[in-house]
């Protein structure tokens, strides 16, 4: 008797897996989208030996004495110049000029580069899962009629399989098979 009803059991178990049609059954993915921005700062500098000189054009001025001409030679002037891209993003040009010639130069650069991440996680729904549980019995006159030990199969969210056990004047074997409404 037991024999036949664990074959049958069985049966039941192997025949719903084998009819059900196996889909994917999940919730939507989650999207998730962050920006990360990244900071680089660059700072080189040149020495005036290694800048390439071209002369475009000479200027004519009005002549000054000797000694104002051999001051500004021997001055060393700094031309500074920065040029912003946007808010965030600028870069800056430093050039020491003495006697005609470059004496160094140096480039900074502050770039804000911006990554924007997209990340789709999907959660699979769980297939199948086995439930364990307790259950009774009672008379109409309200007295306890058995006491019993039952699992239950829920498979891919269509179908529960019951087996229990209840023990009370005699044992009793149950089995149950739940459709998804």
């Amino acid at each position: 008797m037991i024999k036949n009803l664990v074959i049958a059991v069985l049966l039941v178990v192997v025949a719903i897996f084998l009819l059900s049609q196996p889909e994917y059954i999940g919730e939507n993915p989650i999207v998730k989208i962050d920006t990360i921005y990244h900071t680089k700062q660059v700072v080189q500098y040149k020495k005036g030996k290694d800048i390439a000189i071209k002369v475009i054009d000479t200027i004519q001025n009005t002549i000054h004495d000797t000694a104002y001409i051999i001051k500004e030679y021997n001055t060393i002037k700094v031309y500074s110049d920065t040029l912003r891209i946007d808010t965030n993003n600028y870069v800056s040009i430093h050039d020491t000029i003495s006697q005609n010639s470059i004496i160094g130069r140096s480039f900074v650069g502050h770039i804000t580069e911006k990554t924007i991440e997209k990340t789709i996680s999907i959660e699979r729904k769980t297939k199948n899962a086995l439930y364990v549980g307790f259950l009774t019995d009672l008379r109409q006159d309200k007295a306890l009629d058995a006491i019993g030990v039952g699992l239950m199969l829920r498979v891919k969210n269509k179908a529960l399989i019951g087996l229990n056990i209840k023990s009370g004047q005699d044992v009793k074997y149950g089995l149950g098979f739940y459709l998804k409404l």
